[in-house]
């Protein structure tokens, strides 16, 4: 169940903090919002690996906890071997994935070696403070094929972009462009819902802004990680919501 909650989303993810202005002792009546633009930052890839590391906060019985969750593929072949670590943790490789519960940290940095070569770094990668959750869905709601569904949620804080996806028997059929982080609510267009069972999450992250979508799907550079394609996030995601569409 773990593996289904870590590799939805976005998903894949990502780490650098939200840029936000403190004003001081003044009268100021401004409401236009948080600062919503921003990128990570790119790095060229200096050798032919892609990783993909994401730290995932999720619930446990103290509170949030985090966990790494890290693949690695060189020329499209998955890297058993590396050597991973996040702090001082040291990542075990299992079923395509390392993957490992962490100690609670403010912020996280990575480092990769394999064949005895640093293939991979990157420093700094927060979460998001809590578990968003989507406002306006029951699990079972009814749903029209061929109709639009609104989405929303609430605020989290630590966030860079916001993610939705839709999938049906684990398969995703839907992955929004990543929104800006003062979104809360999304439109999944109608042609996405035919009839059956679909799952519909959202996924905060820290370490990608909009416009940094390549990062998820089709990366040529590292973002927020040096050495490699592929990126260093931080995220969290909602409980899955079940919608049913009927004939």
């Amino acid at each position: 169940m773990i593996k289904k909650f870590l590799f939805t989303i976005l998903m894949a993810s990502l780490m650098f903090t939200v840029q936000i202005s403190f004003i001081g002792c003044e009268d100021n009546n401004d409401d236009s919002g948080p600062n919503v633009s921003g990128s990570a930052d790119q790095f060229p890839a200096t050798n032919d690996y892609e990783v993909n590391a994401r730290i995932v906060g999720v619930v446990s019985f103290g509170g949030l906890s985090t966990c790494a969750d890290i693949q690695i593929t060189k020329d499209g072949a998955v890297i058993e071997d590396a050597l991973v670590l996040v702090n001082s943790d040291t990542i075990p490789y299992d079923f395509g994935v390392y993957q490992l519960s962490l100690p609670t940290s403010n912020s996280y940095d990575l480092t990769i070696t394999h064949d005895g070569n640093l293939i991979a770094s990157g420093e700094g990668v927060k979460t998001p403070d809590a578990i968003p959750v989507i406002s306006n869905l029951d699990s079972g709601d009814v749903h029209q094929k061929n109709t639009d569904l609104i989405v929303q949620w609430g605020s989290v804080s630590d966030v860079t972009s916001w993610q939705v996806t839709n999938t049906v028997n684990g398969s995703q059929t839907y992955q929004s462009a990543l929104l800006p982080l003062d979104a809360r609510s999304h439109v999944i267009p109608g042609p996405n819902f035919s009839p059956g069972q679909y799952d519909v999450q959202v996924s905060a992250i820290n370490g990608l802004y909009p416009g940094d979508d390549p990062a998820l799907s089709n990366p040529d550079s590292g973002y927020d990680i040096e050495g490699p394609k592929g990126y260093f996030i931080g995220i969290t995601q909602s409980d899955y919501v079940e919608i049913i569409v009927n004939d």
